[in-house]
């Protein structure tokens, strides 16, 4: 990799070691902190559970502001309505442009 360096991100209590650019490296480190806060407030809230599962319930709950994310922005249906109203537009143009050479004859 260019520019790549070696870094060691704690998850859980574990250290995990990665080969990243160095321009991500505060991507890296701002996701690791975000998963361990997860982790902390599911232990926190259901102490009874395995570890196991709040790393699961850490995993769905990063996903599903993943998936919102996304629906947030995916443009396709505007894509579409813009498409709609550009049809609209053109129609309405050539009619008035059909009324007015009619008219200047």
């Amino acid at each position: 990799m260019e520019d790549s360096f070696e870094i060691k991100l704690m998850v859980g209590g574990t250290y995990y070691p990665l080969t990243i650019r160095r321009e991500d490296e505060y991507l890296y480190r701002e996701a690791a902190r975000r998963i361990n806060d997860k982790l902390n407030r599911y232990r926190e809230r259901y102490p009874q559970l395995s570890e196991e599962k709040y790393y699961v319930m850490a995993a769905i709950h990063i996903s599903m502001a993943n998936v919102m994310w996304e629906r947030f922005n995916d443009t396709a249906p505007y894509a579409e309505k813009i498409a709609q109203l550009d049809k609209q537009l053109d129609a309405v143009l050539e009619e008035a442009s059909e009324n007015g050479t009619e008219q200047a004859q």
